[in-house]
């Protein structure tokens, strides 16, 4: 037969090993995160012929920001979408190179150890178009707004993060990125 002190020690016991692992819910953190991003663009070529572009590549950002519990939070960042080439027109190929400085305001919705989250802000960015027509590059660049919505998985100081992220620039750009960050 138990004692009601063992009962009780083994009743604590469990309630302690069943608890999620607690994630920090204030701080600083860091990040880094990889995936794909993709450049949409409409205009005219140097020689007056119009041109449509939709191409993807590699894409990567790091970040970093502070969370003010798990509701709100400022975050900033670098954003690297590659060099996505494709057909401009049916006689002209480009490729473009497009990065930015990104910054917003995040606010999240925690459900146990996950977080939902949507982000709203802008980036400055920078495109460089390559033609391989022996056309002049085109290097454009801008401040416009941004967005996205993400999911993360917090377990103590780190978390996985899944996302997506919209610009308004050039006609639209995208990001998609699954990466970690960690919080201090």
């Amino acid at each position: 037969m138990k004692t009601k002190a063992s009962v009780n020690t083994e009743l604590m016991t469990g309630l302690a090993l069943t608890q999620p692992a607690a994630a920090k819910e204030s701080g600083f953190y860091i990040g880094a995160s990889l995936g794909s991003g993709t450049v949409q663009a409409k205009g005219t070529l140097p020689g007056g012929e119009d041109f449509s572009f939709d191409e993807n590549d590699f894409a990567w950002k790091l970040y970093g920001g502070y969370t003010l519990g798990s509701w709100l939070g400022f975050e900033g960042g670098y954003v690297d979408l590659g060099s996505a080439s494709g057909s401009v027109s049916p006689t002209v190929s480009a490729k473009s190179d497009f990065s930015g400085l990104d910054a917003f305001v995040i606010a999240g919705l925690p459900i146990g150890p996950v977080r939902i989250f949507g982000k709203l802000g802008g980036i400055y960015w920078d495109n460089e178009v390559k033609f391989d027509d022996g056309s002049p590059p085109v290097d454009d660049d801008g401040f416009d707004i941004g967005g996205g919505l993400g999911l993360e998985l917090s377990l103590f100081s780190v978390a996985i993060r899944a996302e997506v992220e919209y610009f308004d620039a050039l006609d639209d750009v995208y990001l998609a990125t699954i990466g970690a960050t960690w919080t201090f």
